[in-house]
């Protein structure tokens, strides 16, 4: 008997229930736990159940009675806690069925988790701020200066900064500090696990977490993908990447790059995690352009550029940081202009949907502005003169006389809103 459960905890433990039902029904004499096998394996296309039915191992005990062991604690917590919370409640509140109230150690943090968001989005008021603005025209083109205070929720303060540079005597002028280029590069992904594949698929297909998992599920199921469900970040040593690349040379999207990619070399995946049950989401087989339709498409189209990105060289940046100073205002009138060029794109060539890959929560405000764009040329000890003239939206707008180069600062107001996106959970 071979046993083809998931590579998991929970598929050993019913390895042992199928065992319970069947191996009194086995023949012969002897042991009959010697002639049960496992199959470990995390796609259903033929190398890799080949590959397994030829490494069988056996089934392990332990990590079933582990979880019998959490099966029975979830049950008795779950219990005392239903009972508890239940009689706690009855009679508390009128609109309340609180018949049984359930208790579950997974469900309930999580409706604590969505709960707690909901009401920060309730409770939530936006609240304004306003920034120094500075524009630069240089060369015929206009550079936006991020302010290095980053925001004020007092405008009274703002309008002071504009007053001090309108009647400084000598005119103000914002000087070029430092001018600063150097090369980065942009590290290629980790390859795809469950959560990040939810994430991918929401942001740059549209299609939300419920929809993508049944999509990436029937993609498995039809030997397209590999097991969807995964928590690791990393291949696992025995993973095939030559071989899986090999599948798609003779896609005509993609076909190319793998050619000169396996010609000059994969790179190994940097970072990452292997949990040691099932490998990251990869491509199992090759699908020709039409084989499918609709959103499983797109699904199998964004699994496999990002299987091909994570083995790929990272990408090539030019970064250059102008550094731009208005003395007047002091350690308030320090400004920044950020800007960079492709050197080498790397991943980026087969990465259609690189505004994904870039999960950067902790950036300081105002670094976010770096763009991709062509900066023109800036020197140590440029000045650009402010002159000032009425504006009717601030009152206190800094503009110049049209010249080859010149700068504008003005006040711009926005509204905090980072509480207030759109958060859903689809729980079962």
């Amino acid at each position: 008997m071979v046993l083809w459960m998931d590579c998991d905890r929970e598929g050993e433990n019913i390895n042992f229930e199928v065992l319970e039902c069947c191996m009194h029904l086995m023949a012969g004499s002897g042991s009959k736990f010697d002639r049960v096998y496992r199959a470990h394996f995390s796609a259903i296309n033929p190398s890799d159940i080949m590959k397994a039915y030829n490494a069988l191992g056996k089934p392990d005990k332990f990590q079933s009675l582990s979880v019998d062991a959490r099966q029975e604690l979830d049950l008795k917590v779950g219990v005392a806690f239903s009972r508890f919370q239940t009689r706690y409640f009855q009679g508390r509140y009128g609109d309340l069925d609180s018949a049984v109230l359930s208790y579950g150690p997974c469900q309930t943090p999580t409706l604590g988790f969505c709960v707690q968001r909901h009401l920060e989005m309730e409770t939530f008021k936006p609240e304004p701020y306003w920034l120094l603005d500075l524009g630069i025209m240089n060369s015929g083109t206009m550079c936006r200066a991020v302010w290095d205070s980053g925001r004020s929720f007092n405008r009274n303060k703002v309008d002071s900064y504009i007053a001090t540079c309108r009647d400084a005597n000598p005119a103000s002028v914002a000087k070029v500090i430092s001018v600063i280029t150097k090369d980065k590069n942009q590290g290629r992904p980790v390859p795809l696990n469950t959560v990040a594949l939810l994430k991918a698929c929401s942001k740059a297909l549209g299609i939300g977490p419920h929809s993508a998992l049944q999509m990436a599920e029937r993609l498995y199921l039809s030997g397209y993908l590999s097991y969807p469900r995964t928590e690791s970040t990393r291949y696992p040593k025995s993973f095939d990447i030559a071989s899986t690349l090999q599948d798609q040379l003779q896609d005509n999207r993609w076909g190319s790059y793998v050619r000169d990619l396996l010609r000059d070399g994969v790179n190994v995946a940097k970072g990452g995690v292997d949990m040691g049950d099932h490998p990251p989401i990869t491509p199992c087989r090759h699908a020709r352009a039409g084989e499918l339709t609709g959103d499983m498409a797109r699904v199998y189209d964004l699994v496999t550029r990002h299987f091909i990105a994570s083995v790929s060289r990272d990408a090539k940046w030019r970064s250059t940081t102008v550094k731009i100073s208005i003395e007047e205002l002091g350690e308030k009138g320090d400004f920044t202009i950020r800007g960079k060029t492709l050197i080498s794109p790397g991943f980026l060539a087969i990465m259609l949907h690189k505004q994904y890959g870039d999960e950067r929560e902790d950036v300081p405000f105002g670094e976010e502005e770096e763009e991709e764009k062509d900066l023109p040329e800036f020197k140590e000890g440029d000045m650009y003169g402010l002159f000032f003239s009425g504006s009717k939206k601030s009152g206190n707008k800094v503009s110049v006389a049209p010249a080859g180069t010149f700068c504008t600062l003005d006040i711009k107001e926005k509204n905090d809103n980072s509480s207030n996106l759109p958060h859903r959970v689809r729980t079962h």
